[in-house]
């Protein structure tokens, strides 16, 4: 129970926090159709990509920037890390995803947000 304790803990579940948050806020971000026209996939992708990238070489020395919770897993399962740790890890990384959204989706003008880029299924009856 000591590490619930040190500092550096607690900076590892804020640096995962805020990695998701950006990540999501980004990524989702580029996934929004702000111009007319067709969406670019290879935009999409590199956005996520990019904003990865910039979030690894930022958190990665304090929290390891796992920044998704299948990650975090993968490191539990592999006896990578406690199960404390990795509790904590899937709530700050869930709940910065969750405030990632919310920031764009209150940025967002109402013409650009649309259904904020998710995945949807439409009806093709007659």
């Amino acid at each position: 129970m000591w590490e619930l304790r040190s500092a550096s803990f607690w900076r590892a579940i804020f640096a995962e926090f805020f990695a998701t948050l950006f990540y999501v806020f980004f990524g989702l971000g580029s996934s929004l159709r702000w111009a007319p026209g067709p969406l670019h996939v290879l935009q999409v992708a590199l956005a996520f990509g990019l904003a990865l990238a910039t979030l690894v070489q930022t958190v990665g020395h304090i929290s390891g920037a796992h920044v998704n919770p299948a990650v975090t897993f993968a490191f539990l399962v592999g006896s990578q890390m406690s199960l404390l740790r990795a509790f904590c890890y899937i709530a700050a990384q869930l709940l910065g995803a969750v405030a990632g959204a919310a920031v764009l989706y209150s940025v967002t003008p109402p013409a650009v947000r649309g259904n904020l880029a998710l995945n949807t299924t439409r009806c093709m009856l007659g």
